[in-house]
């Protein structure tokens, strides 16, 4: 079984794991009014450190300021902290992989570091020869990345896995949430009926996770028993009405459980109008609208990339102690289906809890942990499964295009080729033209593939493949988005940020506009890896495992400029001949 083996938070709220959970049980929250910081056009509430008390843990630590940013500060005493709970693991071996959860890791602006950049700082600090995998998947990030160490653990190729859950607000994050009115003045109110927006907040988790059997397993016995990600297919920022992506997730998740023995569900909890209600929906749906439910967004604020996993740190914590933990701000019920909510700490029944989260891209998480003790089961990734075939392939640069090994021929290069590619095979799906570069460079990469694919093999392209799952790779994210967006904030006298580029400033939108083209409801994942081609292979073979996916649209996309891009997709499906592992490309 997979199994938490060390762990610790670094919050505004409290320096250590079991120190943030005494907190939030008397109450305390570390969200705080803002009226002129950073000189952002009207007052926020949000969750910021104390600047000298993360200075005194780097002196702790004897870390040089000067050699690293403030987010690769946090997640390294994060992890240094963690690491320290368990000496037998040496982080310096191969076989031990470093996983970042992270919207934006540290950067803001020209000059500063991308996510996988800084990833490869920090597991450098540790002496780690692997390249670290950085899940940027929106706010579900925090448990796609323990999604993720589960899956490389169960696949047999590393012993352990760092999770690392950080990020840091600047400038450029607040003033996108703001854009977009999903920002409240006043202390967030998760569920309640008064409830006008989230709060912000900045953090770093970290989740030492190994393959242990029962006996193994130390303390509260801590394991991950079941997961499940799933697309809305609906819509980049909104939920559909059913919440269907949510309740997918949880009914995956839930078919491996013991419903006796769930003591809560911890949500996700924003306090916004739209993710409160569908969220409830979900519950309903999945009919355990009786469960206790908590959320701890007005503890710490939406700490993005970290609240996976400090939300999954202090359940644990909660549910060791018997406690369910009151979800502060919540009042009287907002949601149209009745949730149990707590409003005060109760006691909790069970060993076991539900975690969900939801995100942009119409991403959906749901994960269950137990620490009841188990006979060993067969683990997920552990089926017999000879390998990987890619049935069809398309490849795209400035110069050229070819799909299933056929030149296609085009008038123009560049940008302007994939407007020409958009006119001549697609024609019928003006939201093109919105996209972002990089969304725009995905989204004629899969339409090719995927006409390619229906010709080749008689099939309609629309029908059938609610349960392909889309996992693309890149180095450089959506770094043209984040320069276009950096031009709406520049200049104080012409202050106008935009909501759209702001969106489209998360990598992993490509992936839900893929999803939502072709209605998709399987694992959607955007990972940054300085090397993503070399470790593609094994990535995809991972999600069609571990997420149980028919099939997967994959490959590596990046994106640095008008001039300088590549698209490397594929259909990849599961071959499951008694045969050794290896991949087969026709």
């Amino acid at each position: 079984m997979i199994a938490k083996i060390s762990d610790y938070i670094l919050s505004p709220l409290a320096m250590g794991t079991h120190a943030n959970y005494l907190a939030v049980k008397e109450g305390k929250s570390a969200l705080c009014r803002y009226d002129s910081l950073w000189g952002m056009k009207g007052p926020f509430t949000a969750s910021l450190f104390d600047s000298d008390a993360v200075s005194a843990a780097c002196a702790e630590e004897g870390i040089d300021e000067s050699s690293y940013s403030r987010f690769e500060r946090i997640a390294i005493i994060a992890a240094a902290r963690a690491l320290r709970l368990c000496p037998e693991i040496n982080p310096a071996e191969r076989s031990v992989i470093f996983i970042i959860s992270t919207t934006k890791g540290g950067w803001a602006g020209e000059g500063d570091l991308l996510p996988a950049e800084s990833a490869g700082r920090i597991a450098g600090r540790f002496g780690n020869p692997n390249s670290p995998v950085v899940v940027c998947n929106a706010c579900i990030s925090g448990l796609c990345a323990q999604t993720e160490a589960a899956a490389a653990l169960e696949s047999g190729r590393w012993k352990h896995a760092v999770v690392i859950g950080a990020d840091i607000l600047t400038p450029f994050i607040l003033s996108g949430f703001c854009s977009l009115n999903a920002t409240s003045q006043q202390p967030c109110r998760p569920f309640d009926e008064e409830r006008c927006g989230l709060n912000l907040g900045e953090a770093a988790a970290c989740i030492i996770y190994g393959n242990r059997s029962p006996e193994e397993c130390r303390g509260a016995g801590w394991h991950i028993v079941s997961v499940a990600l799933s697309n809305d297919a609906f819509h980049i920022t909104n939920p559909s009405k059913n919440a269907e992506g949510a309740y997918i997730a949880l009914r995956e998740t839930l078919k491996e459980a013991d419903m006796q023995d769930i003591a809560f569900i911890n949500v996700h909890g924003t306090a916004t109008l739209f993710n409160d209600e569908m969220e409830a929906v979900a519950i309903d749906r999945a009919k355990i609208a009786e469960l206790p439910v908590n959320g701890l967004k007005g503890f710490f604020g939406h700490t993005l990339g970290a609240a996976g996993v400090i939300e999954t740190l202090i359940s644990m914590e909660a549910l060791e102690e018997r406690t369910v933990l009151a979800t502060k701000g919540f009042g009287s019920l907002g949601v149209s289906k009745k949730t149990n909510i707590s409003c005060l700490n109760r006691e909790a029944h069970g060993n076991a809890f539900i975690k969900m989260m939801s995100g942009f891209g119409g991403g959906n998480a749901a994960m269950l942990f137990s620490m009841k003790k188990e006979e060993k089961r067969e683990e997920r990734g552990h089926r017999t499964v000879a390998g990987l075939d890619i049935t069809h392939k398309i490849t795209i640069t400035p110069q050229s295009v070819i799909a299933d090994g056929v030149v296609l021929q085009t008038e123009t290069q560049g940008e302007q080729m994939l407007k020409e590619l958009y006119r001549k095979y697609v024609k019928d799906y003006p939201r093109f033209y919105k996209m972002d570069p990089l969304c725009k460079l995905g989204f004629i990469a899969s339409e090719l593939l995927l006409d390619a694919e229906s010709k080749a093999e008689g099939i309609s392209r629309f029908s059938g493949k609610s349960r392909r799952g889309v996992l693309l790779a890149g180095g450089k994210g959506s770094i043209c988005a984040d320069m276009a967006y950096l031009q709406t904030i520049r200049h104080p006298d012409s202050y106008y940020p935009s909501p759209s580029a702001f969106i489209y400033t998360l990598p992993n939108i490509v992936t839900g506009e893929i999803a939502i083209r072709n209605g998709y409801h399987g694992a959607t994942f955007y990972i940054m890896m300085e090397n993503g081609e070399k470790e593609l292979e094994q990535l995809m073979l991972r999600t069609l495992l571990y997420y149980r996916c028919e099939s997967l649209v994959g490959g590596v996309i990046d994106m640095e400029g008008p001039e300088n891009f590549k698209a490397e997709l594929y259909i990849a499906k599961q071959r499951t001949e008694p045969e050794a592992n290896e991949v087969t490309k026709k």
